[in-house]
Protein backbone atom coordinates (compact mmCIF):
# COMPACT_ATOMS: atom_id res chain seq x y z
CA UNK A 1 0.00 0.00 0.00
CA UNK A 2 0.82 3.41 -0.91
CA UNK A 3 0.36 6.63 0.29
CA UNK A 4 0.82 9.96 -2.26
CA UNK A 5 0.83 13.45 -1.02
CA UNK A 6 -0.46 16.47 -2.67
CA UNK A 7 3.32 17.24 -3.59
CA UNK A 8 3.25 14.67 -4.97
CA UNK A 9 6.03 12.24 -2.40
CA UNK A 10 4.82 8.47 -2.20
CA UNK A 11 5.39 6.77 1.16
CA UNK A 12 5.11 2.76 1.18
CA UNK A 13 2.51 1.86 4.28
CA UNK A 14 2.18 -0.88 5.99
CA UNK A 15 -1.41 0.22 7.23
CA UNK A 16 -4.11 2.93 7.28
CA UNK A 17 -6.44 3.14 9.56
CA UNK A 18 -9.83 5.13 9.95
CA UNK A 19 -11.12 6.17 13.37
CA UNK A 20 -12.88 9.45 14.80
CA UNK A 21 -10.87 11.22 17.14
CA UNK A 22 -11.90 14.59 19.35
CA UNK A 23 -8.97 17.54 18.69
CA UNK A 24 -9.12 20.99 19.05
CA UNK A 25 -12.54 21.27 20.30
CA UNK A 26 -14.51 18.91 17.71
CA UNK A 27 -15.27 15.46 16.79
CA UNK A 28 -13.10 14.49 13.47
CA UNK A 29 -12.21 11.65 11.22
CA UNK A 30 -8.82 10.72 11.11
CA UNK A 31 -6.54 8.35 9.52
CA UNK A 32 -3.56 7.04 11.22
CA UNK A 33 -0.73 5.76 8.80
CA UNK A 34 1.76 2.98 9.79
CA UNK A 35 5.29 3.21 7.94
CA UNK A 36 8.12 0.54 8.49
CA UNK A 37 10.91 2.91 10.16
CA UNK A 38 13.52 1.55 7.49
CA UNK A 39 11.66 3.18 4.62
CA UNK A 40 11.63 7.02 6.03
CA UNK A 41 13.30 9.12 9.15
CA UNK A 42 11.02 10.59 11.69
CA UNK A 43 12.49 13.89 10.41
CA UNK A 44 11.57 13.39 7.35
CA UNK A 45 8.12 12.33 8.11
CA UNK A 46 7.73 15.23 10.32
CA UNK A 47 8.72 17.83 7.76
CA UNK A 48 5.35 15.98 5.54
CA UNK A 49 3.17 15.95 7.56
CA UNK A 50 3.59 19.31 9.08
CA UNK A 51 2.82 20.63 6.10
CA UNK A 52 -1.11 21.68 5.31
CA UNK A 53 -0.12 21.89 1.84
CA UNK A 54 1.01 18.40 1.35
CA UNK A 55 -1.37 16.84 3.34
CA UNK A 56 -4.58 18.72 1.72
CA UNK A 57 -5.21 15.92 0.04
CA UNK A 58 -3.72 12.31 0.22
CA UNK A 59 -4.67 9.60 -2.40
CA UNK A 60 -4.11 5.36 -0.91
CA UNK A 61 -3.13 3.12 -3.72
CA UNK A 62 -3.85 -0.63 -2.74
CA UNK A 63 -3.36 -2.12 -5.55
CA UNK A 64 -5.05 -1.10 -8.62
CA UNK A 65 -7.70 0.43 -6.57
CA UNK A 66 -7.52 4.35 -5.05
CA UNK A 67 -9.15 6.30 -2.63
CA UNK A 68 -8.82 9.57 -2.29
CA UNK A 69 -8.85 11.83 1.32
CA UNK A 70 -9.26 15.62 1.26
CA UNK A 71 -8.22 18.18 4.12
CA UNK A 72 -6.62 15.75 6.41
CA UNK A 73 -4.14 18.25 7.05
CA UNK A 74 -4.74 18.41 10.65
CA UNK A 75 -1.79 16.50 12.90
CA UNK A 76 -2.63 15.14 15.86
CA UNK A 77 -0.41 12.53 16.57
CA UNK A 78 3.69 11.54 15.35
CA UNK A 79 5.19 8.77 17.16
CA UNK A 80 7.21 5.35 17.19
CA UNK A 81 5.09 3.05 18.73
CA UNK A 82 4.58 -0.24 19.29
CA UNK A 83 2.06 -2.45 16.96
CA UNK A 84 1.14 -5.29 17.35
CA UNK A 85 1.39 -7.53 14.40
CA UNK A 86 0.58 -11.08 16.08
CA UNK A 87 -1.61 -11.39 19.03
CA UNK A 88 -1.27 -13.66 21.94
CA UNK A 89 -2.24 -17.54 21.87
CA UNK A 90 -2.10 -20.05 23.91
CA UNK A 91 1.03 -21.20 23.09
CA UNK A 92 2.73 -17.74 21.91
CA UNK A 93 2.88 -13.81 23.20
CA UNK A 94 1.82 -11.08 21.14
CA UNK A 95 4.54 -9.88 18.41
CA UNK A 96 4.89 -6.32 18.36
CA UNK A 97 6.63 -4.10 15.93
CA UNK A 98 7.83 -0.56 16.38
CA UNK A 99 6.43 1.78 13.31
CA UNK A 100 6.85 5.02 12.30
CA UNK A 101 2.57 6.05 13.25
CA UNK A 102 1.21 9.65 12.50
CA UNK A 103 -2.67 10.56 12.57
CA UNK A 104 -3.73 13.01 10.18
CA UNK A 105 -7.67 14.61 11.18
CA UNK A 106 -9.66 16.43 8.91
CA UNK A 107 -10.71 19.74 8.79
CA UNK A 108 -14.10 20.58 10.09
CA UNK A 109 -16.69 22.05 7.59
CA UNK A 110 -16.65 25.16 9.50
CA UNK A 111 -13.05 25.31 9.42
CA UNK A 112 -13.17 25.19 5.64
CA UNK A 113 -15.98 27.58 5.57
CA UNK A 114 -13.95 29.89 7.83
CA UNK A 115 -10.59 29.65 5.48
CA UNK A 116 -12.46 30.22 1.92
CA UNK A 117 -13.96 33.23 3.85
CA UNK A 118 -10.38 34.66 5.11
CA UNK A 119 -9.15 34.06 1.49
CA UNK A 120 -12.10 36.41 0.09
CA UNK A 121 -11.29 39.38 2.60
CA UNK A 122 -8.01 38.92 1.75
CA UNK A 123 -8.62 39.15 -2.14
CA UNK A 124 -11.07 42.25 -1.35
CA UNK A 125 -8.44 43.84 0.89
CA UNK A 126 -5.31 43.49 -1.74
CA UNK A 127 -7.44 44.84 -4.78
CA UNK A 128 -8.35 48.10 -2.69
CA UNK A 129 -4.73 48.04 -1.99
CA UNK A 130 -4.59 47.88 -5.62
CA UNK A 131 -7.09 50.80 -6.83
CA UNK A 132 -5.15 53.44 -4.70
Amino acid sequence: MQIKFNDGTTLDALAVKGKPTYFQGAQRDSLEIQIDKSKTTFDALDALTVDPTKTGKLTIIDGDKQYEHDNYSIRTELALKPVEVTSATTDSPAVTENRLCVTLAQKTYAELQIAELQSSVDALALSALGAK
